[in-house]
């Protein structure tokens, strides 16, 4: 006989089917919130992040070394703007030979070094890249060095350059990510956003060039309009010009393919997007997707100011009782757009109570922000002022302390006159007794 089963394997199969579906949707209640949906692009390498917060709205392949090519000159442009000023005058001796994009720089000419960082960000010159590199260093192999140590400080995990420029060489490398958190570091600069925002260069003639050098950015954000010059984007041609973008800088060779840095900014906001390897019919449609998504599908929600009070807490054994806690740090983050923020709560995770002497900017607990149960962002709550430890006697009050003194007074009082009572019984006794012998 076979066993009985409470229930059919199909039904059992419905059953468990049905369980698993509700504990993943219950799972992911409260996540689906914070995860708008995605933009669709071609490139084989991208990322997208929030130039306030550094945080990754939308990352493909962002961590996989690749080659980077021109990009690459926006760490050498932080190198340059780093280690020189901009009104040094920079006077080339020899011919720059490096081979693609070029300024076309002549022995005996002489620039300054903020009309070669023009150059080198505008128009991408290979020539300017050496040619600066050699002035900071000494070397294009000590710059290269130092920007290898610039990354690495930065932040960035899996870049190693071998050259200021980035025509190919095999390890030659960067990512995605790399690149995005290299350019948010560079775009704290002003003269570096003022350089990659500019639509074109004008060069004035020198003695060796007597003719201006004009060229037109090669980020075509900037510029770009016209038949030439357009995209399909959201089932329209339109041109590759956008009002939002300010930055950054392209970069193409055989092995690389068209790479983009590209940075927008709207109502207080800024995001940068990273396209790697993208072939050109997509290089802009897809920098552009990811650009409006972070701008139009998230806002940026500060959670608390630096330094703002959060909590009083009560003081033990100290010079004051209450001690009031402020945040350590400013915290800011993105949600998305729909999301109200009037439903994000603060959590104070602190002790009723400490126990002196307290230190100032001592960590005496933290603040959490949530949206429903997703933490948003946290900081530590320190003491802005330091609290002596107080000595029993000093912290019993004045009038606790008169008060004794006045007990204490009388019981001495009261012994003095027991004990003049006591000599007076002891002297009549002994005059009694002198009588009587």
């Amino acid at each position: 006989m076979k066993p009985r089963h409470l229930f059919s394997d199909h039904r059992a199969k419905k059953i468990v089917a049905l369980l698993l579906c509700i504990v993943f949707i219950l799972s992911t209640a409260t996540l689906t919130i914070y995860s708008a949906e995605h933009p669709d692009i071609h490139s084989p390498r991208a990322i997208l992040m929030d130039e306030v917060t550094g945080e990754i709205i939308y990352e493909k392949n962002a961590y996989y070394p690749t080659y980077p090519a021109s990009t690459t000159k926006v760490l050498t442009a932080i190198v340059v703007l780093e280690n020189t000023a901009l009104d040094e005058m920079v006077h080339i001796d020899y011919e720059p030979g490096v081979a693609g994009a070029s300024m076309f720089i002549l022995p005996g000419e002489s620039f300054t070094v903020e009309t070669l960082l023009k150059a080198l960000l505008i128009r991408s010159g290979n020539d300017v890249a050496e040619v600066l590199a050699r002035h900071v260093s000494g070397s294009v192999e000590a710059f290269v060095d130092e920007m290898n140590e610039k990354a690495i400080e930065i932040g960035a995990k899996n870049t190693h350059f071998t050259n200021p420029h980035g025509l190919p060489d095999e390890d030659h490398i960067t990512t995605a990510y790399d690149l995005a958190i290299i350019s948010r570091y560079a775009m704290q600069n002003p003269v570096f956003r003022e350089i990659v925002s500019s639509p074109s260069l004008i060069i004035p003639e020198t003695l060796e060039t007597p003719e201006q050098r004009i060229y037109n950015n090669s980020n075509r954000f900037l510029w770009g309009k016209g038949p030439s010059h357009r995209i399909l984007y959201r089932d329209a041609l339109v041109d590759i010009y956008s009002p939002r973008v300010d930055g950054i800088k392209t970069g193409y060779t055989n092995a690389a393919q068209h790479c983009l840095i590209s940075s927008a900014s709207d109502d207080g906001r800024r995001v940068i997007a990273v396209i790697l390897n993208a072939d050109r019919e997509n290089l802009y449609s897809d920098s552009r997707t990811l650009l409006d998504y972070g701008l139009d599908s998230y806002q940026l929600v500060t959670l608390t100011d630096e330094k703002m009070l959060a909590a009083s807490v009560t003081i033990q054994h100290g010079t004051r009782e209450t001690l009031s806690l402020f945040t350590e740090k400013a915290i800011h983050t993105i949600i998305p757009s729909h999301v109200s923020t009037g439903n994000i709560t603060q959590v104070i995770e602190a002790a009723d109570s400490y126990v002196a002497p307290i230190e100032s900017h001592q960590v005496l607990g933290k603040a959490v922000y949530y949206h429903e149960n997703q933490i948003l962002g946290e900081t530590n709550l320190i003491a802005m002022e330091s609290v002596e430890y107080l000595p029993l006697y000093r912290r019993i009050p004045v009038f606790v302390v008169l008060i004794g003194a006045v007990l204490i007074s009388f019981v001495l009082w009261h012994i003095h006159l027991f004990r003049l009572r006591k000599r007076k019984r002891k002297m009549y006794s002994r005059k009694r007794m002198e009588r009587y012998q």
